[in-house]
């Protein structure tokens, strides 16, 4: 019950005062039903996509969500991380700027403060050949995540569309450029050149969104990164 969102609850007896209801209550703001969104995210959970989800339903013997509402779902669960995302940072990057002034008082009436950061990146799978990659910064002083910054080279929406309408229909440009704002897709270089350009976002802004400058880094024996964030002079030829 209340696996899909035409599902509806009728009763002979109080139908023509009440009429039907659903079995899940419905987020007004997402137009998007309880139910559906729990599954969603149990799925994603284990590691899982809409091809479990609908042999999971075969199996039962029970109506599935279609690709679409599934990718919609999905789409809400990411917003909804992206504010828990933004309050933990908050947290941490205060934290960690209240580890410095503890160690050096001067820093409490500085608005932008230097720190020494590490820096790594990691992938979905070995190889460089991963269509997902991670970079990560994380305060030397404290031990606190600072910024991460999430890259990828694919996104299945627009792989379906361009699969079910034509990647070159003006049909597809039309609806790409409707979901240019959703779309997973946010990189074009290859896997290995991700932690490089990852770290460069995550530097670029870390003054506005941090008020920190990352003025010296702890990384492994791969010196490409600190070579490419030198060349880009972030902070100016001084530093």
């Amino acid at each position: 019950m209340g696996y899909s969102t035409k599902l509806e609850l009728l009763c002979e007896s109080c139908h023509e005062s009440y009429g039907s209801v659903f079995s899940s209550f419905q987020e007004e703001a997402k137009n998007s039903h309880d139910i559906n969104s729990k599954l969603v995210s149990a799925f994603l959970s284990i590691g899982r996509g809409h091809a479990a989800l609908e042999t999971f339903s075969s199996v039962l013997n029970m109506p599935t969500m279609d690709r679409k509402t599934f990718a919609k779902c999905m789409h809400n669960l990411s917003v909804k991380n992206k504010d828990v995302k933004k309050k933990m940072l908050e947290m941490s990057r205060q934290a960690a700027r209240e580890a410095h002034v503890k160690v050096d008082a001067s820093l409490k009436n500085q608005e932008i403060i230097d720190v020494s950061v590490s820096y790594d990146g990691t992938w979905q799978k070995r190889g460089h050949t991963s269509n997902p990659g991670l970079g990560i910064i994380i305060d030397v002083l404290s031990g606190l995540v600072l910024d991460f910054e999430v890259l990828s080279k694919y996104c299945q929406n627009c792989v379906f569309a361009g699969r079910d309408m034509g990647v070159d229909s003006a049909e597809f440009h039309i609806w790409q450029k409707g979901h240019a704002d959703e779309c997973d897709k946010n990189f074009d270089g290859t896997s290995g050149a991700m932690e490089m350009h990852a770290a460069l976002i995550m530097w670029r802004r870390s003054i506005s969104d941090c008020q920190m400058r990352f003025v010296s880094m702890m990384s492994d024996g791969d010196s490409k990164t600190f070579q490419f964030l030198s060349d880009n002079k972030i902070y100016g030829s001084d530093i």
